[in-house]
């Protein structure tokens, strides 16, 4: 790919990522505009779901600067009327002359709008850039196989434990991981635990101490309905969905605001295949956290349903052989590392599931 490309390719990347949980379900997408003295004369990027895409706010920066430049997008510019217009639509009748495409739009109901162009007599370039893909990932997994994108994340000691002793401090990741946590939280449609980690930690699983750009559903799998009714879950703050087994007793949970999906078994566990679809086709989700504990990692690695693993590990060690630990599960995983960075005294690695 030519660099001038690449540079204003970069450039409407770095724009689109800054929708990153205000724009769900609809994709993150950003726009430059360049005239053909390759300046830059409009950008725009997607900010929030059913307010203008990238290309039209691309397109108001620019104003009459926007005719005979060329668009630099990181998707396929839609063609279909949904909340807004089509893109396609209005790059031609701003009289933009050439549209370079980082990605191909895989959604039926907006694709096309690279052929219309074209057929309107707009000169269309596909690049097929693997870092468009990579950040509107989420979204085409979405489109290709109906589930959202699962990241499983997890906080473990330097030696891989993911829970300490009785009578210690239960907190095995710094106060600046616990915050990061919170604002990834804030960005996703569901935080998914198993019901182990409800009976041993009473969470809350709400966004706390951060920006919350969506307030993400609670999502507690519990096979036979032993959620003890103190639980902070059932405090009705956050829609709250309870995943169980067949044959379970709902009564005593008729007073609380918590919804049910009953799941049937596959390979002698629950099947959580159904469940992402349910987030899906009722909750609209795109990205969802599964937060533990082991049981349910296992779970979602033998059924491969991972996509992304986000692990915070401490300085700390313990040693224990009776703990909990993630090492032997986290190395049979196919994945490779994407990203790592310090967060206090704690090392936080990103990794894709291959």
């Amino acid at each position: 790919m030519p660099k001038i490309i690449s540079d204003f390719m970069l450039h409407a990347r770095e724009l689109a990522v800054r929708g990153h949980g205000f724009v769900e379900p609809n994709p993150m997408v950003g726009c430059v505009l360049v005239n053909d003295q390759n300046k830059i004369v409009g950008t725009g990027y997607h900010e929030k779901c059913g307010e203008a895409h990238a290309e039209i706010n691309a397109l108001n920066a620019a104003g009459p600067l926007a005719k005979g430049a060329t668009a630099y997008v990181t998707l396929e510019p839609c063609n279909h009327q949904g909340k807004t217009g089509p893109c396609a639509q209005a790059l031609i009748d701003a009289g933009i002359s050439k549209v370079v495409i980082g990605c191909a739009d895989p959604n039926l109901e907006a694709a096309g709008g690279g052929t219309y162009l074209a057929t309107n007599g707009v000169e269309v370039v596909y690049i097929d850039d693997e870092l468009c893909k990579t950040i509107l990932a989420p979204f085409l997994h979405r489109i290709r196989t109906g589930f959202p994108w699962v990241i499983c994340k997890w906080a473990q000691t330097a030696d891989g434990y993911i829970e300490t002793p009785e009578g210690e401090d239960p907190w095995i990741s710094c106060e600046g991981s616990q915050q990061l946590v919170h604002e990834e939280r804030g960005r996703v449609d569901a935080i998914i635990v198993g019901i182990g980690t409800v009976v041993a930690d009473n969470p809350s699983l709400t966004v706390r101490n951060a920006e919350a750009h969506r307030t993400p559903l609670r999502v507690i799998v519990d096979p036979t309905l032993r959620l003890p009714h103190n639980s902070t879950v059932l405090d009705g703050e956050v829609p709250t969905l309870i995943a169980h087994g067949k044959n379970v007793d709902k009564t005593a949970f008729t007073n609380y605001p918590v919804s049910f999906l009953e799941l049937p078994e596959v390979d002698g566990s629950l099947d959580l295949r159904p469940l992402l679809t349910h987030l899906v086709n009722k909750y609209d989700a795109t990205n969802v956290i599964v937060e533990g504990g082991k049981t349910l990692f296992e779970h979602i690695f033998n059924q491969q349903l991972a996509n992304e693993l986000w692990i915070f590990t401490s300085q700390r060690t313990i040693g224990n052989e009776n703990l909990k630990n993630m090492t032997q599960l986290f190395n049979a995983w196919d994945c490779i590392l994407e990203n790592k960075q310090p967060c206090g005294n704690d090392l936080v690695c990103r990794y894709h599931v291959k």
